[in-house]
């Protein structure tokens, strides 16, 4: 039985040492170099490559039974240029494990691969990788290929210690739409290999396209995987990335998660996420179904919070100036995506900025459409905070020009990004609780807006502020070659004393104030749209007073003047006045009982067509012109007193001024009489008065437009009745 044994043993021994030796002659004797030629012809046969193996292939033999690759280059055909080249590779199993039929792979190793894909309007180049001419296989070769296949007695490698790729390069262009990518400085590394365990994963690479963006990435993780179930696990997934090109300067972002991915049943899952960019921190768990399909989305994500002038410091943009330094310091995000299949929905969604919350609910309602839909209420803000600090240089309009200036500062540069805005979806709401901007508190403010076929519309628009509210519409049709504007708005009971103050930082006016008006104007830049505006405007003020501006005075001024021109009839005009001038007023301002207009707007003027007030003392109606641009203003005003009304010689008498200037000029210069109005009525008082008293003291009634011409008048018939008296005189006489 021992010699058994012993006869038994020295055979195995004989065995392994038959097959060593066979394995050392197969590796130290045969070339592999050798075979070059007949890879090359089964490259150019099998795939179409013109292989060019320009190092020299080499068999290792222990403790690993291996092959190496030099420098090797394939191209599609006969094109010289490369499709894909490496400069080494090497793959080596176990020897002794090959001894009892069992295949353990030591490594594989791959250096400096290089690839080059190109796209273009006759197809790509991969395309063409492949037997040119189709080979048909028969029933019998197929299931004979398969019976060998499965009938190996080599068991597949469950581990492989180490995959190496090192400085691999794939570039990517299309010639029809110009992208150009490229991805290199591809480095893998993994370890212990295996498909039915964990193992762990390194990798790194930069991506950079023609538009100059560049992202350094490096990823480390463990990853489990499911081949049969194309089943993915990363877990835990480290990302760090270092992107360029996005922002002025370079941003830092890094990524925590936790990753499943299951590619036959469509579905992905986040947990654990963290993300952190330029200042920022997200976290949250994301869960998506049908990935390929209707997408669906839920979980939630928060964002802590953060300073946004620390964010646009850490990307390289310049800060966002506030008159309050504390503003914008406390941004965050908290939501729950949901949403149904084919749609991401942010549902509830919550943005605290600063002490004001945002709430409700926004995202896309079709991913297909790309509909962007909102319902956000925003409980209360101040804007002033929020404003741009006042600068030490007042800013000055561009005053002065009449009626056509102003119109030099307007850009005639593109407005409207009509390219963007065609594609649009969108339909939103806003509701904001109660917002203030310097001395304006307005609330209950409600906005619509709808977005489609290059047609954007504000459909709603309203609130309450300073008393009274007001609502609006507008639209803005982008749909063909020129932007068409349109918009109505009205405006009941508002006080205007905070407008006139907010738009004239001067206390100029107060009163209640309401409007009705409709627009348009087509164009897309400053200028076109200025040009072609339109517009009607019906307005009403009332209980109102104007400072600095007293129109009675104004008249008083007039008036008095003429009574100096015309010497004699202040007594007859101005009843109980020893003076012989009406008293100046106390007030210096214009008191308003009730104030109608009718105005229209075209080719930046706004034209007064009416104006009729009721003033505190007297009448006034007029017409005239205001330049919406450099605000000069021309107005032709009439004015009716009642002080002036108790001269029999003036009842009705409607007086002339004109008012005209800058808005941003002192009121009590805008005003004054037309004096050559006043010296018309004066005149015509005057030959009133004039044919009072001769007709009074000598029973004639003169004629004329002036006291003189009046006079001369009377003296003529004066004259002509003493001659008539003295030749009825001298008939008598003589015929008696």
């Amino acid at each position: 039985m021992g010699r058994l044994i012993k006869i038994f043993l020295i055979t195995i021994f004989a065995i392994i040492l038959l097959l060593a030796i066979a394995v050392f002659v197969i590796t130290q004797v045969i070339d592999p170099n050798e075979f070059k030629p007949e890879i090359e012809k089964q490259a150019k046969e099998q795939a179409n490559l013109t292989l060019d193996i320009q190092g020299d292939l080499a068999w290792q033999f222990w403790p690993s039974l291996g092959v190496s690759l030099g420098r090797t280059e394939a191209r599609i055909a006969d094109e010289e240029e490369l499709f894909a080249g490496l400069d080494a590779a090497s793959v080596s199993v176990a020897v002794l494990p090959l001894l009892y039929g069992q295949v353990e792979m030591d490594g594989i190793t791959l250096a400096g691969l290089d690839v080059n894909l190109i796209d273009g309007p006759d197809g790509a180049n991969w395309e063409q990788i492949g037997p040119q001419t189709a080979a048909q296989e028969t029933p019998e070769e197929a299931t004979t290929a398969a019976d060998e296949e499965g009938s190996s007695s080599l068991d597949i490698p469950l581990t492989i210690p180490s995959v190496a790729v090192t400085d691999g390069k794939v570039r990517y262009r299309n010639t029809t739409d110009g992208t150009d990518i490229v991805v290199e400085h591809f480095n893998l590394n993994a370890q212990d290999v295996n498909l039915d365990e964990a193992f762990p994963l390194q990798m790194s690479l930069r991506y950079q396209d023609q538009s100059d963006m560049r992202v350094d990435l490096n990823l480390d993780t463990t990853l489990t995987t499911d081949l049969d179930a194309n089943h993915f696990i990363l877990d835990p997934m480290t990302l760090d990335a270092n992107i360029a090109g996005a922002t002025t300067m370079p941003v830092d972002v890094h990524l925590e998660q936790k990753l499943d991915v299951n590619l036959n049943e469509d579905t992905v899952s986040i947990k654990d996420l963290l993300l952190t960019a330029a200042g920022t921190e997200t976290r949250g768990n994301i869960d998506i179904a049908a990935l390929t399909g209707d997408m669906q989305l839920s979980g939630k994500l928060a964002t802590a919070p953060f300073d946004a002038n620390k964010v646009l410091e850490a990307i390289g943009e310049a800060p966002i100036e506030t008159t309050d330094s504390k503003a914008l310091s406390s941004i965050a995000m908290e939501t729950t995506l949901a949403g149904e299949p084919g749609s991401i929905m942010a549902n509830p969604l919550k943005i605290t900025l600063d002490s004001s919350t945002l709430s409700g609910s926004a995202g896309l309602a079709s991913l297909e459409s790309g509909k962007i839909v909102f319902d956000l209420a925003l409980d209360q803000i101040t804007l002033d905070g929020y404003m741009p600090p006042s600068s030490d240089e007042s800013a000055t309009a561009a005053a002065g020009g009449g009626k056509e200036g102003g119109t030099a500062n307007l850009s005639t540069s593109e407005l409207i990004p009509v390219d963007t805005l065609r594609p649009l979806v969108m339909d939103g709401k806003l509701r904001i609780g109660n917002l203030k901007y310097d001395t304006i508190d307005a609330s209950n403010l409600k906005f619509a807006v709808s977005a489609n076929n290059g047609i954007l519309q504000l459909t709603e628009a309203s609130g309450e502020t300073l008393g009274g509210n007001f609502t609006a519409k507008g639209k803005l049709d982008a749909s063909g070659k020129t932007p068409k504007i349109t918009a109505s708005n009205t405006v009941t009971s508002v006080q205007i004393q905070p407008l006139v103050q907010l738009a004239l930082e001067d206390d100029l006016a107060k009163g209640i104030f309401a409007m009705n008006g409709s627009y348009s104007a087509s164009g897309n830049s400053e200028k076109t749209l200025m040009d072609s505006a339109k517009g009607t405007i019906d307005m009403s003020l009332a209980d109102a007073t104007v400072r600095g501006l007293n129109l009675y005075q104004t008249l008083v001024g007039g008036v008095n003047d003429m009574l100096g021109q015309f010497q004699g009839l202040a007594a007859a005009l101005i009843p109980n006045q020893e003076s012989g001038k009406l008293p100046s007023a106390l007030s210096e301002d214009t008191k308003i009982v009730d104030l109608t207009s009718k105005a229209r707007l075209e080719k930046n003027v706004a034209y007064l067509d009416s104006l009729n007030a009721v003033l505190s003392k007297g009448e006034i109606s007029g017409n005239g012109w205001m330049n919406i641009l450099n605000q000069d203003f021309d107005l032709k005003i009439g004015m009716q007193s009642p002080e002036l009304g108790t001269s029999k010689y003036l009842e009705g008498t409607t007086w002339p001024l004109r008012c005209e200037g800058n808005l941003g000029g002192s009121p009590a210069k805008w005003c004054g009489p037309d004096k050559s109005g006043f010296k018309d009525i004066g005149k015509q008082v005057a030959a009133k008065a004039a044919q009072q008293k001769l007709k009074d003291k000598l029973g004639i009634e003169g004629e004329g437009d002036t006291a003189e011409e009046v006079i001369k008048d009377a003296a003529k018939k004066k004259a002509k009745e003493e001659v008539d008296k003295q030749l009825k005189e001298g008939l008598k006489k003589l015929f008696n």
